[in-house]
């Protein structure tokens, strides 16, 4: 009797998800296509014949952050206010940010997938895009400062072991009522 076969998507995510969990393990750089084949119990070739490199792999692990990232763009790019453009999208990345906060830990600061997406036509797109939104028109030193300083805060929290325990509902919250007090604080449109 001939053993039943995965469909493609199927098996995607099957390399999708082992290469999270070895890239978890030994980061991006540090993971091979063969140790992926070796995780998921099959062929380099079958891994291949669902991504032909790492750097798809990679890309394709990201990208449902990045969809969620252009949705709330859509969303956000037809609000009348800088203000109120910035405060949605703040608030709408916390939510996105902990609903993959295994990715962002695995991703967050990792300059392999830095360079990769900065490499990448779509992303760096996406990424202007939100800078765009994030920063209003004209941002002075002090406003682009303190852009950084918040998304990297918030990346940081959500990475950080030290608070792994912590749920996500709960750690949303904080994170969504500390934006809010930054951004009064600091940001003056």
């Amino acid at each position: 009797m001939a053993k039943p076969v995965a469909t493609r998507g199927f098996a995607r995510e099957r390399v999708l998800e082992s290469a999270l969990e070895l890239f978890a393990d030994h980061g991006v750089s540090g993971t091979s296509l063969q140790m992926i084949a070796d995780r998921l119990g099959v062929t380099k070739a079958a891994v291949y014949y669902q991504f032909h490199s790492k750097d798809e792999i990679t890309l394709a692990v990201v990208k449902p952050v990045f969809d969620d990232i252009e949705h709330l763009l859509r969303i956000t790019e037809t609000l009348p206010t800088p203000e109120a453009r910035r405060s949605v999208s703040m608030s709408g990345l916390v939510e996105l940010i902990i609903r993959h906060r295994r990715v962002s830990s695995v991703f967050y600061g990792d300059p392999t997938v830095h360079h990769l997406l900065e490499g990448n036509d779509e992303f760096r797109r996406l990424g202007d895009r939100l800078a765009d939104v994030l920063l209003g028109p004209d941002p002075d030193t002090a406003t682009r400062v303190a852009i950084s300083m918040l998304s990297a805060g918030i990346h940081g929290c959500v990475t950080d072991p030290m608070i792994g325990d912590v749920a996500d509902a709960e750690l949303q919250q904080i994170l969504l009522d500390l934006t809010k007090a930054f951004l009064d604080v600091c940001v003056h449109d």
